[in-house]
């Protein structure tokens, strides 16, 4: 099983309505995307989180057991992280209502059971806060045995303190083996692709938006173009990526920590586009099944 370990939140989604713009809540965040695109795809998965008994928490968990998703949340009564969003030519940006609640407060206490986990897969916002991010550190270096992928999925206006997160960064990267960056977060953590990979990966999926993805490892560079869809909204674009590529590998059976065989970094790569211009193409964090494809 593939856990991923992250956020999970409410998306609240522009909508115009009678009485005019409103918002739409839909269940979302970058980890808990990835993990519902995963199950969609066919592949093992599972979800850590904090995850809130309320309302909001009650459709999360709905949204991963439609999914196929095994659940292995710490659940409280804590309220849920509320993120709304905000579109620009299809590109979304966000403001995030996050304090005190059950995903901020997950603690090492909380880590779950990792019985029949296979691989891990951790990002987001969830590694830009206290005492959250320390807890998904902790359960990457408790398990470092595991392949791992991050993607950080940068926020710039959710991280307060830019020093402290790129420390923590530099450290999940030693133990990761996957790490997708967009070439925006790239430019953010002031790294080159060689500069990520000396710091410990052994693959870096390199997105350029609709330029596409390249896998970048020590012995070269896999390039697969983006697929031409029309775009409605990027919301879930990266996420739905990170589980196509992570199917791929699983279905190949190269999730190890060895760097996969070309051909399979290729057909992971598109994999993972072709699930994300599904996404794209249709409003909120949508991920496909694998039947759409």
């Amino acid at each position: 099983m593939i856990l991923c370990a992250g956020e999970a939140l409410i998306d609240m989604l522009p909508r115009e309505t009678a009485d005019g713009p409103g918002f739409y809540p839909a269940t979302g965040g970058a980890v808990f995307n990835t993990a519902i695109a995963l199950g969609r795809l066919g592949a093992p998965a599972g979800f850590f989180t904090g995850l809130s008994s309320d309302l909001f928490g009650q459709r999360l968990s709905a949204g991963l057991a439609a999914s196929r998703v095994e659940n292995r949340a710490a659940v409280s009564d804590r309220p849920t992280t509320l993120a709304f969003v905000t579109l620009t030519d299809g590109h979304a940006e966000y403001a995030f209502y996050d304090e005190n609640t059950a995903g901020r407060l997950v603690a090492p206490a909380d880590l779950p059971d990792m019985d029949g986990v296979t691989a891990l897969f951790l990002g987001g916002i969830s590694l830009a806060v206290e005492p959250c991010a320390a807890t998904y550190e902790a359960l990457a270096t408790r398990n470092a045995h595991l392949p791992i992928m991050v993607d950080p999925n940068i926020r710039p206006g959710f991280i307060a303190d830019r020093a402290a997160f790129l420390a923590r960064l530099d450290r999940l990267l030693a133990v990761a083996d996957f790490v997708k960056l967009s070439d925006e977060d790239l430019d953010w953590v002031g790294l080159s692709a060689e500069e990520v990979l000396a710091r410990g990966p052994e693959v870096l999926c390199l997105t350029e938006g609709a330029k596409g993805v390249t896998a970048i490892t020590a012995a070269g560079r896999v390039s697969v173009p983006a697929r031409q869809v029309t775009v409605i909204d990027t919301v879930g674009a990266g996420d739905t990526f990170n589980a196509g590529f992570l199917a791929g590998l699983h279905r190949a059976g190269a999730l190890t920590k060895a760097v996969p065989p070309e051909a399979v970094l290729r057909d992971a790569l598109g994999l993972g586009t072709r699930a994300a211009a599904v996404t794209v193409s249709r409003a909120g964090a949508n991920p496909p099944w694998e039947s759409e494809l």
